[in-house]
């Protein structure tokens, strides 16, 4: 053989490696807000809540102005880790006070073992991928290395977080740790940041409350507004970090409110969380990655919280588990394609872990700009939670915030909605 039959696969090896490699994974951050109003932003159209750093970040991404969520964070943060909507995925409300067998409410070990009995988590999926993975904030019931983060600030099983709801409140120093740490180590990384903001309790610092005191607001608007302040803030402070740390264009941000808020009224409203309405369920969502994707507004696609887990597991090169039912976010031609959306309101209790319809308050579709609500069996188990008590019909397009119920002025629309109800998986239905 001569010297250069020899050579050849040699040089084909090294060379073959740096064709085929493919660009490096991209870094991923989701930030998720709580309990945040859909109109409670500057790109929103509010005029009184001040949020340039989110108003920043929006106008450099993919930005879909109707997002829907469910309407109470437990249930919305287990579709984020799992993919799938409440009746799937079989978290349905945030406690087991009401729970018809025989539970220690401060025991949380069956709703651990509801989310830990979906075969796909998120957190897992990217570990797997090869992610250093990291979780802050809200979590509720399972600790970060029950659904797979490879570090986290909540330790221990229990309600909202535990102590992963320092983040945000106390800073954003935890968070630049894990980074510093994953650049050493030179592994793409995931940051889960669900600071409890602007949740109550609304008590930002004086500097964020006297922007807005003095200018005829309520007095709850005041106080909710400066804690939407201040949480804007910490995702400003979060994307600066990144610019020094020169990790801007490789890293992509996205961003939802696991569920919405009156901002005006708060808990006085009736309308916003554990409540079916806009204001409880609808939120901006969108996607920043810098060179990568597009910046554009749309006013018109729907999203869902489900579509966050597709998105999220092909920017990381994950295998997503089959027969999920979201959309790839930045996967125009499917979202467009996808004309209705579903949400699920249930009790702020669960009635029942092996069958969700016993906690079924409304099913809601929202297909174009039409909107219906169906009752369940169940009825508010709160007193700042409203529903209808009839099946309801909006025309989000003329009325965004649901002050006319078309149901009897145009049943045939109803109908086809219904229709839409039947083809869905009902409630009862689980998907392992």
């Amino acid at each position: 053989m001569t010297f250069s039959k020899l050579l050849l696969p040699l040089l084909a090896f090294p060379f073959g490696l740096l064709l085929a490699d493919e660009p490096a994974k991209p870094n991923i951050i989701l930030i998720i807000s709580d309990d945040q109003g859909f109109c409670d932003y500057g790109f929103m159209g509010n005029k009184d809540v001040r949020t340039p750093h989110l108003d920043r970040l929006a106008s450099q991404s993919l930005v879909y102005t109707r997002g829907y969520v469910m309407p109470v964070c437990s249930p919305s943060l287990a579709c984020l880790l799992t993919g799938k909507l409440p009746h799937a995925h079989g978290i349905t409300g945030n406690d087991l006070e009401k729970c018809a067998a025989p539970v220690n409410k401060e025991d949380r070990s069956p709703l651990v073992k509801q989310l830990l009995g979906n075969s796909f988590l998120l957190p897992k999926s990217l570990s797997d991928s090869g992610y250093l993975t990291f979780q802050t904030g809200k979590l509720w019931n399972v600790s970060y290395s029950d659904v797979g983060f490879s570090s986290g600030m909540t330790s221990t099983e229990g309600r909202h977080g535990e102590a992963g709801l320092t983040i945000g409140r106390e800073g954003l120093q935890p968070i630049y740790d894990f980074i510093e740490g994953a650049q050493e180590k030179k592994k793409p990384f995931f940051v889960w940041y669900a600071p409890m903001m602007p949740h109550l309790p609304h008590n930002a610092p004086q500097e964020f409350l006297s922007h807005f005191q003095g200018r005829g607001l309520t007095k709850e608007a005041e106080q909710y507004y400066a804690m939407v302040e201040w949480f804007d803030q910490t995702c400003g402070e979060l994307d600066e970090f990144l610019t020094r740390k020169h990790l801007t264009e490789n890293t992509v941000i996205l961003y939802l409110a696991d569920n919405g808020w009156d901002g005006i009224n708060a808990q006085k409203g009736r309308r916003a969380k554990l409540s079916p309405y806009e204001l409880g369920i609808r939120t901006p969502m969108f996607v920043r990655w810098p060179g990568r994707v597009t910046p554009k507004r749309d006013d018109e696609t729907l999203a869902s919280i489900i579509d966050f887990v597709p998105t999220i597991t092909k920017l990381s090169g994950g295998k997503l588990a089959a027969g999920l039912p979201g959309v790839d976010l930045l996967d125009s031609d499917a979202m467009t394609a996808r004309k209705s959306v579903f949400v699920e309101a249930y009790t702020h209790d669960i009635a029942d872990l092996t069958d969700p319809t016993k906690s079924l308050v409304t099913r809601v579709v929202i297909d174009g700009w039409s909107k219906l609500l169906v009752p369940g069996k169940s009825t508010p188990d709160t007193s700042f939670a409203d529903a209808t008590k009839a099946t309801a019909l909006y025309d989000l397009k003329a009325d965004p915030l649901e002050k006319s119920d078309l149901a009897k002025e145009r049943p045939k629309e109803v109908a086809r909605l219904q229709g839409l109800l039947k083809e869905f998986p009902p409630p009862s239905s689980r998907a392992e």
